[in-house]
């Protein structure tokens, strides 16, 4: 495509408004504009990545045997669903594989972030209805690995993590999301599900005082408790109670650990779990929230993290109002709980898997997979004729916050910088004077061949500042840039990836090669 042709304006100065570094960059180099807070126009040129992104998604999901359908925009999961129904009546048709792309809009979403938090986002949907769980983590694993792959393919660094299912997260340098990785295993999931060390010897009470009320007058927290008694927080217990599958049940983990309601779902074998409303609290605990303690805490069952197994002469909440008790010790002064791995995992703690140190991966989180937990009234006949439940499974890819991934993690202070399969063209050819005719012969001459190369190019050719257009050119970020100038005469152009700049002077016969060598190089390095 020629400059002239192409619909774009780059801005001098990013917008004011504009907050984050792929806001800032993707609005000042034309390739949207915002609309309203949390929508935002695609231009041309960001329709163009847009674009080549999807067809990167697509060519995945085909590749893994995902066929494409369209739903309407009211109440697409329902339609999914319904559609779904009279294909997947007997076992001779599982499973079923499909994907959509299509535009959403969160009523409820309060904009931040650029295209992190957007009202409006494009997402790719897979859905894959299955015969049994087993035959459903095998789609688990084949969406989880397309997803990967696509991300890879488009020039992503991304780490898959364990989270009730699958969470994507695109590694980006101060991204707001993260995961926690092994570094020994290399095992990844998300802090509140990674299985922590079970190690841990008791301690005996043998030593420790009786237990005794002390007043704590309007102390609730963790830190106001301890800074009031002196003591660290990892000397207290929280008493955190909780409506398990309509059941109550009290966890205690460590004062300075936070509890994870996924994993007190997961060692209980529950399928619902939330903290109890501060009304029911009173009425079990006797006490207003934040004084629940173990001891005299009867009839409710107490399952505790591992971290408190050690843990002896503690504090906990008293089960009245304004008071702490001290001095307490599991197994004398309340039975022994139920121990499991109950608290959110954090960095440099161990891997439960190998032991190995845990690190902090941080990014931004652009896609999911997991086992469809909804009611869903799917059955289907087995070999035998008795009706089974159909096992749905659901991937997500949210292409809105890729892009804003795919910008975070690769730019400088020039602009932007694209991977060949997403950029909106793969190389650019500057014209620095179009009204010399040496310079215009050889800049037609290389576009030609670069098309027939199937080289999507793009040949700037307005009437313009050489300045303006090598600022524009990194400013857009096309892989490759070919400056047709003086050396014209000669038959000559310089070729530069745009990451590095490093100029290759090459002859003009030559130059559609180097080009086509150098988006090669460019795809395996950033691959």
């Amino acid at each position: 495509m020629r400059a002239l042709q192409l619909s774009f304006a780059t801005l001098r100065e990013a917008p004011a408004d504009a907050v984050s570094v792929h806001e800032r960059l993707l609005r000042r180099a034309g390739f949207m504009r915002k609309a309203e807070a949390g929508v935002y126009v695609f231009l041309p040129l960001g329709a163009r990545v847009l674009r080549r992104m999807a067809q990167v998604l697509e060519q995945e999901c085909e590749a893994k045997g995902f066929q494409p359908v369209i739903t309407p925009l009211a109440e697409p999961l329902q339609a999914v669903v319904e559609s779904a129904r009279s294909q997947v009546r007997s076992w001779r048709a599982l499973p079923v594989k499909w994907y959509t792309m299509s535009r959403i809009r969160y009523e409820h979403s309060e904009p931040r972030g650029g295209l992190l938090e957007a009202r409006e986002a494009i997402n790719l949907q897979l859905w894959c209805f299955d015969a049994d769980t087993p035959s459903a983590m095998e789609n688990v694993a084949l969406m989880r690995e397309a997803l990967v792959r696509a991300c890879w393919q488009m020039g992503i660094d991304t780490l898959a993590g364990d989270c009730d299912g699958w969470a994507l997260l695109a590694m980006v340098e101060h991204g707001e999301d993260s995961l926690l990785q092994c570094a020994s295993c290399g095992s990844a999931a998300a802090p509140e599900w990674y299985p922590l060390s079970s190690e841990s010897i008791a301690a005996s009470c043998s030593e420790v005082p009786p237990a005794q009320i002390v007043s704590t007058p309007n102390l609730r927290t963790v830190g106001e408790v301890a800074a009031f008694l002196n003591v660290p927080p990892s000397r207290l217990v929280k008493t955190l109670l909780l409506v398990v599958d309509g059941k109550a049940v009290a966890a205690l983990v460590r004062g300075d650990h936070e509890l994870s309601v996924l994993k007190v779902r997961r060692a209980l074998g529950a399928t619902a779990v939330q903290l109890m409303s501060a009304e029911r609290v009173e009425a079990i605990s006797r006490a207003p929230v934040g004084y629940a303690g173990p001891v005299s805490l009867e009839g409710i069952p107490l399952i505790a993290d591992w971290a408190v197994r050690p843990m002896q002469d503690f504090v906990v909440g008293a089960n009245l109002a304004d008071a702490h008790r001290v001095h307490v010790c599991w197994g004398r002064d309340f039975a022994e709980p139920v121990w499991a791995d109950l608290r959110t995992a954090s960095p440099g703690e161990r891997c439960g898997r190998c032991g190995g140190e845990l690190v902090l991966r941080q990014g931004i989180f652009v896609g999911k997979v997991q086992l469809w937990q909804s009611e869903h009234g799917l059955v289907y006949d087995d070999a035998q004729g008795v009706q089974q439940p159909v096992q749905a499974t659901v991937g997500e890819l949210n292409l809105t916050r890729t892009l804003a991934a795919l910008v975070e993690s690769s730019h400088d202070n020039d602009g932007l910088v694209w991977h060949p399969s997403v950029a909106p063209f793969e190389a650019v050819i500057l014209l620095l004077n179009p009204f010399e005719q040496d310079q215009r012969n050889v800049a037609e001459s290389l576009y030609l061949s670069l098309r027939e190369r199937g080289i999507d190019t793009l040949l700037d050719d307005r009437d313009q500042r050489a300045g303006m257009k090598f600022k524009d050119a990194d400013l857009i970020g096309i892989p490759v840039q070919v400056v047709i100038g003086r050396s014209a005469s000669e038959k000559l152009v310089e070729v530069r990836l745009r990451r590095d700049r490093q100029p290759h002077r090459v002859a003009l016969e030559d130059a559609a090669i180097a080009v086509e060598e150098l988006l090669l190089r460019q795809k395996e390095v950033v691959s």
